[in-house]
């Protein structure tokens, strides 16, 4: 299996969870202004699983699998509305 930290957060941006932490480690931004690094969109649909990471690099400690799970979640999500159209 490949890391976690490999797999992409934001479909918009391209970029994996280690990129993100890269990203939001390096900006004193707050959250808006910082995902707008990662996501390179002013969409929502990755906002769950970024928003966590973000709160969890402010707090000192990532939690690879919940991220990991989030985004699991959001391309469940993606499907399924894929699938009533």
């Amino acid at each position: 299996m490949a890391d976690i930290g490999d797999k992409i957060i934001c479909d918009c941006g391209q970029k994996t969870i280690n990129e993100a932490i890269m990203i939001f480690n390096q900006s004193d931004l707050p959250y808006k202004k910082a995902k707008k690094l990662v996501t390179e969109c002013n969409k929502t649909c990755c906002r769950r699983p970024l928003v966590r990471l973000f709160d969890m690099i402010k707090f000192g400690e990532i939690d690879y699998e919940e991220i990991d799970f989030l985004i699991e979640q959001r391309k469940l999500k993606d499907m399924e509305m894929e699938n009533e159209e």
